[in-house]
């Protein structure tokens, strides 16, 4: 099994503190990972460099330079932010960059609210632009915002190419007044999600029944600032090993064991 894309975590950092991160369990040393290191990554063996991780990527002072180098080698680029630090001239450089896909973390209508005009400015500036770059709202479903999602895919309306929902991952109970759904309520959410989804004639991507091995590591693996490897970035502290070499040897020999793992046959992500 030979993971595709490399989520590379460019920074821990974050300008936010969301309680349904759980950036806030993790008992790691804050740092960037520096551009000589990201450049010593095996990029070319992978089809997809997602700049993801457990703090904002804009925060990373070389991110452009990081993402035109990956590009330059022929790699498709994606990013996820929180879109608060996403000014005018950080959308123009993200789009002159080349990235290919930008996805906006929102959990709330609040959120939305809050970020909209970071949001609307970047999809003004990919339409002047004519940029080619997908533009995603990444919505993680939880207890709190069940009635909310219909609304903001129906906002998504706007310019937004798709909305992916994925599930809480909720086992460290992080913050103990945050829990998921029952099963009952995610089918009712996933009816009015579809029926929203053709209303604002916006893709919804519904999250799959979770598998061993899943098809995050199947498809991915994550790599952390400082450059160790570990299968997810849920596992964020599992290490692997270091990044540079034998990647996929190392992923594999963790998947061999994945149905022994207490996080794994626990997680429904």
């Amino acid at each position: 099994m030979r993971p595709i894309i490399l989520q590379a975590e460019l920074t821990n950092d974050c300008n936010l503190n969301c309680k349904i991160c759980m950036r806030r369990y993790l008992d790691r040393e804050v740092g960037y990972m520096s551009f000589e290191n990201f450049k010593k990554l095996p990029l070319n063996k992978f089809k997809e460099i997602a700049f993801h991780g457990w703090g904002e990527p804009l925060l990373h002072p070389q991110l452009f330079d990081m993402i035109r180098f990956a590009k330059s080698i022929g790699i498709k680029t994606s990013l996820i932010t929180n879109a608060t630090l996403l000014d005018k001239d950080k959308a123009e450089e993200l789009i002159s960059s080349g990235l290919d896909e930008i996805a906006f973390g929102i959990y709330s209508k609040k959120v939305l609210s809050k970020r909209f005009r970071n949001i609307q400015r970047f999809v003004e500036a990919k339409k002047e632009r004519k940029a080619k770059i997908k533009i995603y709202f990444d919505i993680t479903i939880y207890s709190e915002n069940l009635d909310e999602i219909p609304e903001i895919i129906e906002v998504a309306s706007f310019g937004i190419d798709a909305v992916v929902l994925h599930r809480l991952f909720n086992i460290y109970k992080v913050d103990k007044t945050v829990e998921y759904i029952s099963e009952k309520e995610e089918k009712e959410l996933f009816k009015k999600v579809k029926k929203a989804g053709k209303k604002a004639g916006v893709k919804v991507f519904l999250p799959k029944k979770h598998k061993i091995p899943c098809r995050i590591v199947k498809y991915c693996t994550f790599v952390t600032w400082d450059c160790k490897l570990t299968p997810c970035c849920f596992l964020s502290e599992e290490y692997l090993g270091d990044a540079f070499e034998n990647v996929f040897e190392k992923h594999e020999r963790f998947v061999r064991k994945m149905r022994e793992h207490e996080i794994c046959r626990r997680c429904i992500w």
